[in-house]
């Protein structure tokens, strides 16, 4: 009698063990209460120069995921003089899929465009996190 009371108590224990790590695996969304974020705000920025390695100055620039969502930023919170660029911040973190959403920056010259760039960009919960894409580019204008 002793040996099934036994057997069973350890038979469930180890079903509860097992199904826990089964949810922690499967869970996809960020509402854990054990989830740590810092305080800070990331950008993912794309540092943009010509031919000579001097800094592009564009006259209007947007990302785009798809022709679904558009973003845009506004061109004085950044150095846009030095060429560099805002592709997607942490305010945007909820538009991103986690293991990466693909994502175009688009800057224009005179009404055309000069930069098509593509990136991918998932989060980790906390921040925007850059899974593939250059962050420096050349180009010819």
């Amino acid at each position: 009698m002793k040996f099934n009371s036994l057997y069973y108590l350890v038979a469930i224990f180890s079903f509860s063990l097992i199904s826990c790590e089964e949810d922690k695996l499967s869970s996809d969304d960020c509402e854990s209460e054990n989830l740590i974020c810092t305080e800070e705000f990331r950008t993912i920025t794309l540092e943009i120069k010509d031919g000579n390695g001097n800094p592009v100055v564009l006259d209007d620039f947007y990302t785009f995921e798809d022709s679904r969502n558009k973003f845009e930023f506004d061109k004085n919170d950044f150095q846009v003089e030095n060429g560099i660029y805002p592709v997607i911040s942490d305010a945007e973190l909820e538009e991103l899929d986690k293991v990466g959403t693909v994502l175009i920056f688009v800057g224009e010259i005179d009404g055309r465009n000069v930069v098509e760039h593509q990136m991918v960009i998932g989060h980790d919960c906390c921040h925007v996190i850059l899974i593939e894409g250059e962050t420096e580019i050349q180009i010819e204008e």
